[in-house]
């Protein structure tokens, strides 16, 4: 009787053990599994590489994002080289004020920065109004145009760079456009 149990016991350990050992072979031989964005259109990808900018708070040129006081996209962005290594980046800015109570708004509050999102460099850029006047106290429903300036001292991988508008009147919590095609314009 005992040699029946011992036996039953071992071969109950040998069976267990190889069920063990062969559920690790399994798992160790399963395919890896196969990126499905290689089945992609370019048009797919394209639309799956927006909604994830998007997601991120990423906004593409004209797109805009309004908040109590202003409605805000950013046209285009373009380098202009200085010399070796250095140059400027400008962005052309488009502000409307929204106010609801018929108030002008200071565009003047407006901070612009761009950062490049590998190297982590960040400059303030500076704006450049063409009415100062009406900068300062833009009408209910009316929009202005102007550029803002940035000089950028390491121009490496210019198609990284990202630009930022806040406002402590008006927060934007975090939204900002890829400055696309930033192609070396030499002056």
């Amino acid at each position: 009787m005992k040699s029946i149990i011992a036996t039953t016991c071992i071969a109950f350990m040998i069976t267990s053990l190889l069920t063990a050992c062969s559920g690790e072979k399994e798992t160790v031989q399963a395919e890896p599994q196969k990126k499905v964005e290689s089945t992609l259109s370019p048009a797919e990808k394209q639309e799956r590489l927006e909604m994830e900018q998007l997601e991120k708070g990423i906004m593409s040129y004209r797109e805009s994002v309004k908040g109590g006081d202003y409605r805000i996209s950013v046209l285009n962005g373009t380098y202009e080289k200085a010399n070796e290594g250095s140059g400027t980046i400008k962005a052309q800015v488009k502000v409307e004020n929204v106010h609801e109570d018929g108030t002008g708004v200071d565009l003047s509050s407006l901070k612009f920065w761009v950062e490049n999102e590998k190297t982590n460099q960040k400059v303030i850029g500076k704006a450049f109004p063409n009415d100062s006047q009406r900068f300062k106290s833009l009408p209910q429903g009316q929009s202005m145009v102007f550029d803002v300036s940035f000089l950028i001292k390491d121009v490496k991988e210019l198609e990284n760079f990202y630009l930022y508008i806040d406002s402590k009147n008006d927060p934007l919590d975090n939204v900002h456009w890829k400055l696309d095609n930033l192609e070396p314009i030499k002056s």
